[in-house]
C-alpha cells in the first residue's frame, strides 16, 4: 500500500541538468549552513564564509538573524491555515529544517517541497530525511531563478493542489538573482500560479551604509563567483512594489514578531536583511 510521497521522490527526468559536482568552488548553500553552525560544508565553502565575514564582519549575525527569521515565518503561515509549502533559493537547511517547524505549528500539514539546485546539498537533504517524523517532504533539484521551468516539471505534478493555499518561502532567493527583472518576473510568476490566500515569505540581504564595506563585499562575491546581489532597502521596496504584506511589513528580520531567538532586535543595526511576508487576496 503507498505511503504517500517519500524524499526519494525526486524528478529523474532529463530536463535539468545539476553544475558538475566540485567540492572546490563554494556553493551558497553550504556557505550559509557553516554561517549558522551547520556541518555540513566543504574547505571551499568556509573559506568563502570567512572571506564573507572579513569583508563584512556582521555576516554571521545577519545569517543568524535570517535562520530564525524563516522559522518563525513558517510558523506563522502555519498557524495562518497554511497547509502546502514550497521552498526555493539558495538558504536550504534540512538538518534545522522548515517542514518541521511548519508541521510543530500544524500536524495536518499536506506537503513540503524543497527545490535546491546543489546536488551535494539535495543528496544530503535526502538522506536526512529518510524515516524522519513529520509532513510528507519531496526535495527537487532544478534552478530556483526559473521557477517557470521548476514547476512544469513532470516530477512536481499533482504534489501541489494550485486550487488551495500555498506558502511560498522564498528565502535566498531574490537576493540571489543579479537581474532585478529576472527577480520581479520569478516573484510574479509565483505569485500569479498560487491561489488566493496564499503567502509568500522572504528575506533579502540589503547594502550598509559603509562604501567601504560594500566595495570589499562586491569583491569578495565576484572572486568567488557567488551571485548573492545585496540591494539598498529602498530598492527592495521597489523590487516587490505592488504587493501586500501581512504585519508588520518589510522590515528588518529582528524586528519581524521576535520571539526570543536569534539575534532580538536590539541587533537590528549589525543584521543587514529585510524580510516580511506578503499575502494574495
Amino acid at each position: 500500500m503507498a505511503e504517500g510521497p517519500s524524499p526519494w521522490d525526486q524528478d529523474l527526468v532529463p530536463d535539468w541538468e545539476p553544475p558538475q559536482i566540485d567540492t572546490s568552488v563554494p556553493h551558497p548553500n553550504r556557505m550559509y549552513n557553516y554561517l549558522i553552525g551547520g556541518k555540513d560544508h566543504f574547505k571551499a565553502d568556509r573559506d568563502a564564509a570567512e572571506a564573507l565575514i572579513k569583508a563584512r564582519p556582521d555576516t554571521i549575525i545577519t545569517a543568524r538573524a535570517a535562520e530564525s527569521f524563516t522559522r518563525r515565518a513558517v510558523r506563522k503561515l502555519a498557524q495562518d491555515g497554511i497547509r502546502q509549502f514550497l521552498q526555493m533559493g539558495a538558504a536550504i537547511t534540512i538538518a534545522n529544517s522548515n517542514d518541521q517547524a511548519a508541521g510543530r505549528s500544524a500536524p495536518d500539514i499536506r506537503t513540503f517541497i524543497y527545490v535546491a539546485d546543489d546536488p551535494i546539498s539535495l543528496a544530503h537533504a535526502r538522506a536526512l530525511l529518510v524515516g524522519r517524523p513529520g509532513p510528507p517532504v519531496i526535495v527537487v533539484g532544478g534552478n530556483f531563478r526559473e521557477p517557470q521551468d521548476v514547476l512544469a516539471r513532470p516530477g512536481l505534478a499533482g504534489k501541489l493542489d494550485f486550487d488551495e493555499p500555498i506558502g511560498l518561502l522564498l528565502f535566498g532567493m531574490l537576493d540571489f538573482i543579479a537581474s532585478e527583472r529576472r527577480a520581479r518576473r520569478a516573484l510574479d510568476y509565483l505569485m500569479g500560479r498560487v491561489a488566493p490566500g496564499s503567502m509568500a515569505a522572504f528575506y533579502h540581504v540589503i547594502e550598509v551604509e559603509s562604501e567601504e564595506v560594500n566595495n570589499a563585499l562586491d569583491r569578495t562575491l565576484a572572486q568567488d563567483q557567488i551571485e548573492l546581489t545585496p540591494r539598498t532597502a529602498e530598492h527592495v521596496r521597489e523590487l516587490v512594489s505592488g504587493y501586500e504584506f501581512v504585519h508588520p511589513g518589510l522590515v528588518p528580520i529582528t524586528d519581524w514578531h521576535p520571539d526570543g531567538t536569534g539575534p532580538g532586535t536590539d541587533m537590528a543595526e549589525r543584521t543587514a536583511a529585510i524580510g516580511g511576508v506578503i499575502i494574495k487576496r
